[in-house]
């Protein structure tokens, strides 16, 4: 250990000019790398299109790790399934080799967490020893998130490595060493996976995914509500249809459809409800540093999520307002889905003629037709109402220079008008205010941004109440804990 501590005391601190960005070390501005000059001289030096070290080593141990899993596992699955018949040793069934891939890829997750809890409680070991100070705590999902990045990055290595995996196996004469060919290519195309951020660019890819996701549940909600609560008056409906006479059936018809709709309305203002009690309930359990913990908070700052816990469900005005809402929207897709079922007849004639091409089109269009009023019309509704409907302020011209007028002297001049003397004294115009110093920097991305004004803070980067800010070479805190920037955050 003496050892150890020697080495880590001959390597100096890199302050803001490394930023270990692959495993998130620095994702806390207080957080310290330590690294040795030789490093820090071959780093400075390398061609730029070469993939950073930390990059490779992530690289290399999600090519290694993968790799030598398949390797132990798919001999051992030939051999527990078929014994030491050497026709099946060479030999791969697809159900085996599935398998192992799959268990192989799937650990990656585990793997990668635990690889970047050993590194993150290393650095912490050594800027402990180095500074006798505990650094900021790291939690589990910032372990899980390098597995979750691991695990979707892997498919995409080994599709862009098979040129490299190619050249390494010309020279190859073994099964040694056409593992180690698909290792080494694995191995470089991850690395520079990593170093193009390939994690980020997957966000951005599948976010549309989820938007599409979300718009497909509550438009399934805007439908099943109905039927869930109608459903009792359909079965009273059947009961008693032999009952009632054939003249009254339209009547019977309307009253049933009514009583669907209303019905609905009601289950709508429950499920809006509710809903505000449970994300409530989950912002105030949620990890601070999970996914998804600031739109909880957000949702929780709602007007309709504030009153929800001091009203009964009756009484809950914006819930009802809500339902409403989503009965228009009902009403809507119920119009389009007549439309398009007039159209379709139109087009394809006896819906028993219509090919299994021309009934997947027609299910497709209706999708996206009933998606379309709840994405361009219900959504911005709803969070109007949830939100509550900001007080409009008064803005002053942008284009007049002069300053605001003074309110004593304007107050002065009221009273005297009050006391009849017509004299007034000229309403001198207040003080221009002296230009704030842009002395403000913002923690993002793994650097310091900046320097801004106040103001700046608010409009260009769209500060939040946990998102670290510093004045000058100040300490790096909250902006929620800086009493004077809490007019200038955002809520997001």
């Amino acid at each position: 250990m003496d050892a150890i501590g020697d080495y880590f005391d001959s390597i100096v601190q890199l302050p803001e000019l490394l930023t270990w960005k692959g495993w998130h070390l620095n994702d806390r501005p207080n957080g310290t790398i330590f690294i040795s000059r030789e490093i820090i001289a071959i780093m400075n030096n390398k061609p730029k299109f070469l993939p950073d070290p930390a990059s490779c080593a992530r690289g290399f141990a999600l090519s290694i790790s993968f790799w030598l899993i398949v390797s132990v596992l798919l001999p051992n699955a030939y051999y527990y399934s078929y014994g030491f018949s050497r026709r099946y040793w060479y030999s791969i069934r697809n159900s085996d080799f599935e398998a192992v891939m799959t268990f192989a890829w799937l650990s990656q997750i585990w793997l990668f967490a635990f690889y970047h809890w050993g590194v993150t409680k290393l650095a912490e070991w050594v800027e402990i020893r180095r500074y006798n100070r505990q650094p900021e705590a790291l939690s589990a999902w910032q372990h899980g998130r390098e597995g979750i990045i691991a695990f979707l990055t892997l498919p995409a290595a080994i599709l862009m490595g098979i040129p490299a995996i190619a050249i390494f196996m010309l020279p190859v004469r073994s099964s040694g060493g056409a593992l180690i060919a698909v290792i080494l290519g694995t191995a470089i195309a991850s690395a520079y996976l990593y170093y193009f951020r390939f994690g980020t660019l997957l966000k951005i890819i599948l976010k549309p995914l989820g938007v599409f996701a979300v718009n497909l549940l509550k438009t399934a909600e805007i439908l099943l509500v109905p039927v869930i609560t109608g459903t009792p008056f359909l079965l009273l409906t059947l009961a008693t249809a032999e009952m009632v006479p054939k003249q009254l059936l339209p009547l019977t018809t309307f009253l049933l459809v009514v009583c669907v709709f209303l019905s609905g309305i009601v289950g709508y203002a429950a499920l809006q409800y509710w809903s505000a009690h449970l994300v409530n309930w989950a912002a105030t359990r949620w990890p601070a540093e999970s996914p998804g913990y600031s739109l909880l908070q957000e949702r929780k700052a709602w007007k309709h999520n504030k009153t929800a816990t001091g009203q009964s469900f009756v009484r809950h005005g914006i819930s009802w307002h809500l339902a409403a809402n989503d009965a228009t929207n009902l009403i809507y897709i119920n119009a389009i889905s007549l439309i398009l079922a007039y159209i379709s007849f139109l087009l394809f004639g006896d819906s028993s003629k219509w090919t299994q091409t021309q009934a997947e089109i027609l299910g497709l269009v209706a999708l996206l037709a009933w998606m379309a009023p709840w994405y361009f019309w219900g959504w911005r509704s709803e969070v109007e109402i949830a939100t509550g409907k900001p007080e409009g302020k008064k803005k002053r011209s942008p284009n007049s220079n002069s300053p605001p007028p003074n309110p004593v002297e304007q107050e002065l001049n009221q009273l005297k008008a009050a006391s009849g003397i017509n004299r007034m004294k000229p309403v001198r115009r207040a003080a221009r205010p002296t230009p704030e110093t842009a002395e403000w920097y913002v923690f993002r991305s793994g650097e310091a941004k900046g320097p801004y004004t106040k103001l700046q803070l608010w409009e260009i980067q769209e500060i939040t109440a946990r998102t670290k800010v510093r004045q000058g070479q100040a300490e790096w805190v909250r902006a929620g804990e800086i009493p004077e920037l809490v007019p200038y955050l955002t809520q997001k």
